[in-house]
């Protein structure tokens, strides 16, 4: 068990399904971003899947896996637990909101009491958009050049947006007023010095978690993204969720076929912030030649 002494700056990561399986990129540019900010992380010692989409789909029990992740993370001595994918940190926030109720409480630590675990309801989580952002002043001071992309020279790059909606929505959940239009990622952005463009599907539902139901769906919602990205002329795509990054980036020769000029590079927001921040693109999972 990884055991972590009290200290603000020290913060329980939950890395997600997706990412331990097919993004250790991400990981690898949150944790490079952090550190630059003063701040560890200390993985979740046997973590199971959050409980999203799958087992809440089809079964009231997504709260049980989802407590006990909360359950490892006071059992590691730490209050705040963080997420990258939008999915996770949705699923973990409604657990750590339902423990709330004295009675869900007594029947989740019924069933964690075999594993010498008990869930208190006290685990505060965030996803990673949120912690940047409340370390916004400590960010912008560690910007280091302007940036600049090999392929946009010396001009900042134009950055389309994918806002991950689940870890703004719904809004009373996720504690943001302006759920259905946030601003975060953008006031991100614009601190590296890149234009962000504006192409009216930046709230939208990149489709991905609708792959596990409709892969024609999905795929389609992935392309009116990516057309009207195409339409305004951007360089690249930034995401904030790994399932955003899967379907717009890994799924992308699905989605455009033949169709050339949809095809665009993207980048995970830790990987934009750390190049601009001047860590080398290998410690963010990119390879040499992304920067002009």
């Amino acid at each position: 068990m990884e055991t972590c002494p009290e200290h603000s700056r020290r913060i329980a990561f939950y890395p997600g399904c997706l990412v331990l399986q097919r993004m250790p990129e991400y990981e690898a540019a949150t944790r490079a971003v952090l550190r630059r900010l003063g701040i560890e992380l200390y993985i979740i010692q046997q973590p199971v899947c959050c409980g999203s989409p799958v087992i809440e789909s089809f079964s009231a029990n997504w709260l049980y896996p989802a407590a006990y992740n909360l359950a490892r993370v006071e059992e590691m001595g730490l209050e705040t637990v963080v997420a990258v994918c939008g999915g996770c940190a949705n699923t973990l926030t409604r657990a750590a909101h339902a423990l709330q109720d004295a009675g869900v409480r007594a029947d989740v630590n019924h069933r964690l009491e075999s594993l010498g675990l008990s869930a208190s309801g006290g685990v505060t989580v965030k996803h990673l958009v949120r912690l940047l952002v409340e370390h916004e002043d400590d960010l912008r001071a560690q910007i280091v050049r302007p940036l600049r992309l090999r392929q946009t020279h010396d001009r900042p790059p134009r950055i389309a947006l994918t806002n991950p909606c689940q870890a703004f929505r719904p809004g009373d959940v996720m504690g943001y007023e302006e759920s259905m239009q946030p601003q975060d990622v953008r006031r991100l952005v614009e601190l590296t010095g890149a234009e962000v463009v504006t192409y009216g599907g930046e709230d939208e539902c990149c489709g991905a978690t609708l792959y596990l139901a409709d892969r024609d769906l999905s795929l389609a919602a992935g392309r009116r993204k990516l057309e009207a990205v195409a339409g305004e002329g951007a360089d690249l795509l930034l995401h904030g969720c790994g399932n955003c990054q899967l379907l717009l980036r890994r799924f992308q020769r699905l989605i455009v076929r033949e169709d050339d000029h949809l095809r665009i590079q993207a980048l995970l927001l830790p990987q934009l912030l750390g190049l601009a921040m001047g860590i080398p693109e290998a410690e963010l999972g990119l390879r040499e030649g992304v920067l002009a």
